[in-house]
C-alpha cells in the first residue's frame, strides 16, 4: 500500500500547491523536501482508514448504506423549503466498488444550498488516499478564496473549508468515520451556515458506524 501511495499523494500535494505563489504565504510549502513528509502523513492517515475498515469487515460491514437510509441523514435548515425530494443513487463500477449518495437541494429566496452524503464503504480504496489529505491541516490562500481545515469538535469528523472572497459562497467537505463523505455548499450565506449546518447533523452517529 505504501508504495502505491507515497508517488499518488505527491502528486495530489503537488496540485494542491499548483496555484500558490511563491512569496511567503502562510501555510505555504518551505521547500520541495516537504513533499515527501506530506506524502508519508496521507499513508498514515490511509492506513488508519484502512485499519477501521478493516474492523467493520470483520464484523461482516462491507457494503455502502442503501441511499434510502442515507436520506434520513440529511438535515432540515432552518428558514429553507425543498422544492423537490431528496435524491439519491447507488454506483457500482467494477475495480473500484460501489458507493451510494443521498443529496438535497434547498431554497430560500435567493439563497441555495445543497447538502450530499455519501457512502463509499464497499470503496475504500478507492477513496482512501483522498479523504486521507483532509486529515494533514494544509490551507491556502489568493485573492479568489481562502481553504483550510475547521475543527468542528466532533470526534472522527475531519472538516475542509472553500470561502470565496469575492462573492457570497462557501463549501464544507466532511470525513465521518473514514467512511462518510458529506458535501455542502451555499449561496447567500457566510461559512458560518455551514458549519451550523453541519453541527445540526447525526455526525456522531455517522462517524461511529
Amino acid at each position: 500500500m505504501k508504495n502505491f501511495f507515497i508517488p499518488f499523494c505527491c502528486l495530489l500535494v503537488i496540485v494542491f500547491y499548483s496555484c500558490k505563489s511563491k512569496s511567503d504565504e502562510p501555510g505555504a510549502l518551505e521547500s520541495l523536501g516537504k513533499l515527501k513528509e506530506l506524502s508519508e502523513n496521507i499513508v498514515k492517515e490511509a492506513e488508519k482508514s484502512t485499519s477501521r475498515w478493516e474492523e467493520r469487515k470483520a464484523k461482516g460491514d462491507t457494503v455502502a448504506m442503501p441511499y434510502k437510509e442515507l436520506q434520513a441523514y440529511l438535515p432540515e435548515i432552518s428558514g429553507y423549503t425543498t422544492e423537490q425530494g431528496p435524491k439519491g443513487s447507488q454506483t457500482n463500477t467494477p475495480g473500484l466498488g460501489s458507493w451510494s449518495q443521498g443529496e438535497q437541494e434547498y431554497v430560500n429566496g435567493d439563497k441555495r444550498a445543497e447538502v450530499s452524503i455519501m457512502d463509499y464503504n464497499a470503496a475504500h480504496q478507492a477513496f482512501a488516499g483522498l479523504t486521507a489529505m483532509y486529515g494533514l491541516g494544509m490551507s491556502m490562500e489568493d485573492d479568489e478564496k481562502r481553504q483550510g481545515p475547521v475543527d468542528l469538535g466532533i470526534k472522527n469528523v475531519a472538516a475542509y473549508e472553500i470561502v470565496y472572497k469575492k462573492e457570497k459562497r462557501s463549501e464544507l467537505t466532511l470525513v465521518a468515520g473514514d467512511r462518510f463523505i458529506i458535501s455542502l455548499k451555499s449561496e447567500g450565506e457566510d461559512e458560518s451556515f455551514l458549519r451550523s449546518i453541519a453541527k445540526s447533523m447525526k455526525l456522531d452517529e455517522l462517524a461511529n458506524k
